[in-house]
Order: C-alpha cells, then sequence, then structure tokens
C-alpha cells in the first residue's frame, strides 16, 4: 500500500471511530453471578454521586415522584479532562396483572414500562418503593454510590 493511501485510510479510520456512538455502562449487570447486587434507597432531592469503576462520574437527583414513577436530572463526565453533561429522565414501573387461577397474578411489563436511569453512558435499574421513595441497584465492582445533600448536585465533578 503506497504512503498516501495508508494516510487516507488511517484518517478515514479516526473519524469512523470519533462518530460511533458510546456504550451504555450497566452498573447494575452483574460481572459475575457470585457478587451480590446492592441496593439504595432514594427520596425526593436526593442527590446520588455515582463513581463507575471506567472511570466516569455521574450525579443523579430525583426531583419527584408519584405513583409508579420517578422524574430525575442528571450531570455526567466520562473523564476528568471530558466535558460534562446533562439531562432529565423519568422512570416508570407499569404493568398488567391478569389472574391465575392459582389466585396469583401474572404480570407483563407494559409499553411505557422503563425502569433504567440513565445518566450519560452510565445505566442503573431503579424500583418504585412509595409515593416518596424509590430503590436504586448496582454491583459494588462496577461502581461506588453515595448520597449527598441536595446543594451538592451542582459540584464539581
Amino acid at each position: 500500500m503506497k504512503l498516501a493511501h495508508a494516510i487516507v485510510l488511517s484518517a478515514a479510520l479516526a473519524c469512523l471511530a470519533v462518530s460511533l456512538p458510546a456504550a451504555a455502562y450497566d452498573i447494575s449487570d452483574a460481572p459475575t453471578s457470585a457478587e451480590e447486587r446492592k441496593s439504595l434507597s432514594v427520596t425526593a432531592n436526593d442527590v446520588v454521586l455515582i463513581k463507575a469503576a471506567i472511570g466516569a462520574v455521574a450525579v443523579v437527583q430525583f426531583t419527584g415522584f408519584d405513583a409508579d414513577t420517578a422524574s430525575y436530572r442528571w450531570r455526567y463526565r466520562p473523564a476528568k479532562s471530558a466535558q460534562i453533561t446533562s439531562g432529565k429522565g423519568q422512570v416508570r414501573e407499569s404493568y398488567d396483572r391478569k389472574p391465575k387461577a392459582d389466585g396469583g397474578y401474572e404480570v407483563t411489563p407494559k409499553a411505557d414500562h422503563d425502569t433504567t436511569v440513565r445518566a450519560g453512558e452510565v445505566n442503573l435499574e431503579w424500583s418504585y418503593g412509595s409515593a416518596t421513595n424509590g430503590w436504586l441497584y448496582y454491583h459494588p465492582s462496577r461502581a461506588t454510590i453515595e448520597i449527598l445533600s441536595p446543594s451538592d448536585f451542582d459540584r464539581d465533578l
């Protein structure tokens, strides 16, 4: 291959790598079947600091709870030298329940069921607790999590 072709090919590959979307990093996924998943109760205005094992940092603040739903806002930095991004989201537990002959229920998620908290590239699972709280789930080998005061949402990541 000629040098000019190698340079053009190298430049094309570099552009391709930049244009690919980043993969989500799910801290609720089990890295091994032996590791126990942890849970954390969160209420409105709680700020959760997430330090992912990949070096990314995020803060998530729950802004409200309703029946089976929570709203949140987030800030995310994939690496110390990277720019902070932010956004808002909502999670919802929504099921169809059909009675079974044995007295139990067959439960299937509805189309609006979405229990994934997304903060940039970091994802974690949420579940409904009550009208004032919910639960977050994570694996300690994938991230450390702590609750901060509400004023810490805007702190430096």
